[in-house]
C-alpha cells in the first residue's frame, strides 16, 4: 500500500510541477502547499519524500544552460548559408536573407521565399535532385484545411552530417507556393 499511494503522491506532485505556468504566482503557491501535504502525508507513513523544489531548481537551472547554449550559438558569427549541396529551388524568389532561428530546441539556417510551382512540383524537383548515392531523401504531404503542405527531407549519407528540409505550403486561394527551407546547425560541444 506505502508504494501505491508513494506513486499516487509522486503522481500529483509531478502534475503540479510539469504544467505550464498558468498563474505564476499563484501556481507557486499551490505548487509549494502541494509538496508540504504530499511530505507531511508521506512522513505519517514513514515514506522518505524526495526534495522536490530541489530537483525543480536542478531542472530550472538545466533548461536555462540549454536556453543560454542555444542564444550563444544563435549569434554567434559564421557564415549564414544553407549547405552548399543544397538543391536549387525552381522558379524560387525570397521573401528576405537567409537567418539563423531557434526552432524545437535547435539553431537553424532558414531561407524563406515563394515559387509559381505547386508544392509537389517543388517535392518532385528536389527529389529528382537527390537521386544518386550520395543523399538520403523522404518526403511528406498533407493537406490542412484544404491547404497543401509538402515537406522533403534530405540529408548526407557521409560525414559532416547534414540536413535540409524544403517545406511548401499552398492554400486554395493561393497562385503562389510559400516556401520555407532550413537546415539545422550542429549542436555546440559542451565546454
Amino acid at each position: 500500500m506505502n508504494s501505491r499511494f508513494l506513486a499516487f503522491v509522486s503522481l500529483l506532485i509531478a502534475s503540479f510541477l510539469l504544467a505550464p505556468s498558468l498563474r505564476a504566482q499563484d501556481t507557486d503557491k499551490e505548487v509549494d502547499d502541494a509538496i508540504q501535504q504530499a511530505t507531511e502525508v508521506a512522513k505519517k507513513m514513514g515514506v522518505k519524500m524526495p526534495d522536490v523544489k530541489k530537483q525543480l531548481e536542478e531542472v530550472n537551472k538545466e533548461e536555462a544552460k540549454e536556453k543560454a547554449a542555444l542564444q550563444k550559438q544563435l549569434e554567434a558569427p559564421g557564415p549564414l548559408a544553407l549547405p552548399d549541396w543544397t538543391p536549387k529551388v525552381p522558379q524560387f524568389e525570397p521573401t528576405g536573407p537567409v537567418s539563423r532561428k531557434i526552432v524545437s530546441d535547435e539553431v537553424n539556417i532558414i531561407q524563406t521565399g515563394t515559387s509559381l510551382l505547386t508544392p509537389a512540383e517543388l517535392e518532385d524537383s528536389w527529389e529528382e535532385a537527390a537521386k544518386g548515392d550520395k543523399l538520403n531523401s523522404s518526403r511528406t504531404n498533407g493537406s490542412y484545411n484544404d491547404t497543401k503542405v509538402v515537406r522533403i527531407y534530405l540529408s548526407t549519407r557521409q560525414e559532416p552530417l547534414q540536413s535540409v528540409v524544403l517545406e511548401a505550403r499552398r492554400a486554395p486561394e493561393d497562385k503562389i507556393t510559400h516556401v520555407t527551407i532550413f537546415s539545422p546547425l550542429p549542436k555546440p560541444v559542451e565546454e
